[in-house]
């Protein structure tokens, strides 16, 4: 079955246009995550392109996936000299077991599949490869857990399908990845954010 296409314009604009908010939130633990990238890259939704300079010394090949039509106009035009791929993470196209480095920041929130995005991203790792992600996640504290249930539903019409609840911890847990790190970076009552490292499967 083919993906369905995925296309937010409004939300995307507004993401270009705020992406320096963005930064002044999390670029500092986006720099420190990406500087430990290495070989050949693979950056899942990759938006505006904020990941790749922050990308370190030893990445080799890097490769865009970003399935958003406006995005990759966006991501074409900033990096002409990275291939862009047009496909979700649902269905990464790449043979299996090519990449040394795969990369999400604030991506998993936004996809359809969470699971199976996971299972692609083990697929395409190479057996000593590893998975890099910087997400916001579900908050563990009663009264947080209730207001992201509450803005949910409008901040998904509204944020370009980002969830609020998602708990990325325990879903790398239960897939054919293992998680090696999952350290909270910020707490918060909406938006908690977490830095992890997963490898796959011996």
């Amino acid at each position: 079955m083919e993906p369905r296409p995925v296309n937010h314009p409004f939300f995307s604009r507004f993401y270009q246009s705020g992406q320096g908010l963005v930064e002044t939130v999390i670029g500092e633990f986006r720099h420190e995550q990406n500087s430990r990238a290495q070989g050949r890259t693979l950056i899942l939704g990759a938006g505006t392109g904020l990941d790749v300079p922050a990308l370190g010394p030893e990445t080799t090949d890097v490769v865009l996936l970003e399935p958003d039509r406006s995005m990759r106009g966006y991501l074409s035009k900033k990096y002409p000299e990275l291939p862009v791929l047009p496909s979700p993470g649902e269905s990464i196209p790449s043979l299996t077991g090519v990449f040394d480095t795969v990369i999400s920041t604030l991506v998993l929130c936004s996809v359809r599949d969470l699971a199976q995005v996971l299972r692609e991203v083990a697929r395409v790792l190479k057996p000593s490869g590893q998975y890099l992600f910087l997400e916001h996640v579900r908050n563990e504290q009663v009264l947080g857990q209730t207001v992201q249930r509450l803005l949910d539903p409008g901040w998904q019409r509204i944020g370009g399908g980002c969830h609020l609840t998602r708990d990325v911890c325990r879903a790398v847990r239960v897939s054919p990845l293992v998680l090696n790190e999952c350290d909270v970076l910020r707490s918060g009552w909406v938006f908690p954010l977490i830095r992890g490292r997963a490898t796959p499967r011996p």
